[in-house]
This record gives C-alpha cells, sequence and structure tokens, in this order.
C-alpha cells in the first residue's frame, strides 16, 4: 500500500519549493498584514504556475504526479439519471 507522501509533496518539500518556510509581515497600503506560511505559498505556487488545492487547514497541497509526469485522472462522477420511468419504457 502506498503511503500518503507517495501521492502528495510533504509539507516540508513544498517549504523547499516555494522557498517559504514561515510566514511574515507585510506592509499594504499604511497597514501591516501578518501573512501566513500557505497562504505565501499558495501565492508563489499561482505565480509558478503550480497546480494545487488547499486542504481544511489552509495549507497548499500539490500531487507528487505534477513533477513525476503521471497520467492522473479525476474520478468520475456517474451521470445523472431520472427516478421516474418515461411512459412507454416500461
Amino acid at each position: 500500500m502506498e503511503s500518503k507522501s507517495d501521492f502528495f509533496l510533504a509539507e516540508q518539500e513544498v517549504d523547499e519549493l516555494t522557498g517559504i518556510g514561515r510566514g511574515r509581515t507585510e506592509r499594504v497600503g499604511i497597514q501591516f498584514v501578518k501573512m501566513r506560511k500557505f497562504d505565501l505559498q499558495a501565492r508563489q505556487l499561482r505565480t509558478m504556475g503550480i497546480p494545487f488545492f488547499v486542504n481544511a487547514r489552509g495549507r497548499p497541497i500539490i500531487a507528487r504526479a505534477f513533477f513525476t509526469g503521471a497520467k492522473v485522472e479525476a474520478p468520475s462522477r456517474p451521470k445523472w439519471q431520472p427516478s421516474v420511468l418515461i411512459q412507454g419504457d416500461a
């Protein structure tokens, strides 16, 4: 069985990839805003053009398949079908 790390980059790998290992305070206009590490990483990943999704903790999750070139298909959803019979089908 494959472990979680076989499918997604580990947090330390995302730190290394983006070059962002901690949050920081940025000046936005006349205010200072605390930027979380994960928000900064997501912004950098968008700039780099690397596809990712954000989990419930707010952490960017990157599929390892993007870097290995493996084809990954999204699970297909069953097509919707009405639950009523059309007259003449019975």
